[in-house]
């Protein structure tokens, strides 16, 4: 079998590595995914499709004239390794759908042809912004890096992360929201995946302990958004069927039998989960139920 093989661009990262900058991204497309479906509130489903290596120019010539891109730079924590572009591609339809549903829109209105005006631009950049703070949790999971957006860019002209020759990983990734099927693409210049990736191993990464500041407070700030949801309680005692024709001819002090004792247990539903066992009661002029059973 004959493969064609480009010397100008030659393969640098083996299958392993790669399968490092996958998992990455995988875990960045996990977390974003439920972010956006909550955000846009459409469910939403991302996904890698792709990665691999091609110069700059083959890059460059095959994005679009209107385009919107997301300048990022990875920042070490210490000096151990430099800084690191990495450019953020963002189909224009889904750039366009997101303002939309976030100005109070249906969604629909997505094809269009033109520039972002400038209040599409700010709210572009508070989206792009809360991107980038999930692709650099994507990176702390094996590296001690941050990411912080340095700007954006609708000219694909006047974009330059890397010589045409050089090298780029380039990670595609499909979006799914709705009705839309759009693309993201991530793409930094080989040399940075090279240097950044040689700090960890896969094996590496799965077994490196996370620090535990950095743990604590990811979970205080979870437990701090559950405690603030709002979820419905109900005290069940008994349910039964009735025909329609008896539940219309119902009076006021009517009374109903059930095939229940009054001091039996009930079940206690929050939301649709039944999830405690509990006693019928009062306190002062007031029903109460007292939970006596964990389910």
């Amino acid at each position: 079998m004959i493969k064609t093989y480009d010397f100008k661009s030659p393969k640098k990262f083996t299958k392993e590595r790669m399968s490092t900058v996958e998992n990455l991204y995988d875990s960045f497309a996990r977390a974003l995914a439920p972010y956006l479906t909550g955000l846009m509130q459409s469910y939403c489903e991302i996904s890698v499709t792709g990665i691999v290596e091609r110069r700059y120019q083959e890059f460059s010539n095959s994005v679009p004239d209107r385009s919107l891109f997301g300048m990022i730079t990875l920042s070490p924590d210490n000096k151990d390794y430099n800084e690191a572009p990495l450019v953020l591609e963002v189909d224009t339809r889904l750039a366009f759908f997101m303002i939309e549903r976030l100005l109070g829109g249906a969604g629909t209105e997505y094809e269009l042809s033109r520039d972002f005006t400038d209040i599409e631009k700010a709210i572009l950049q508070y989206l792009l912004g809360k991107i980038t703070e999930f692709i650099g949790d994507s990176w702390k999971e094996y590296l001690d890096v941050d990411a912080a957006l340095t700007g954006l860019q609708t000219n694909p002209h006047l974009l330059q992360v890397s010589a045409p020759e050089d090298v780029v990983i380039q990670v595609e990734l499909e979006v799914l929201i709705d009705k839309l099927s759009a693309v993201l693409n991530l793409v930094m210049p080989a040399p940075n995946v090279e240097e950044l990736t040689s700090k960890f191993g896969y094996t590496y990464a799965v077994s490196q302990k996370k620090d535990e500041a950095k743990q604590l407070a990811k979970r205080g700030y979870i437990e701090q958004h559950l405690l603030e949801s709002e979820v419905e309680l109900r005290a069940i005692f008994h349910e039964f069927s009735l025909d329609a024709q008896d539940i219309l001819q119902l009076q006021p002090g009517d009374v109903v039998p059930l095939n229940k004792k009054v001091d039996s247990s009930i079940d206690i539903y929050v939301e649709d989960v039944a999830c405690f066992e509990a006693k019928l009661g009062h306190t002062k002029l007031r029903k109460a139920v007292e939970i006596n059973k964990v389910l």
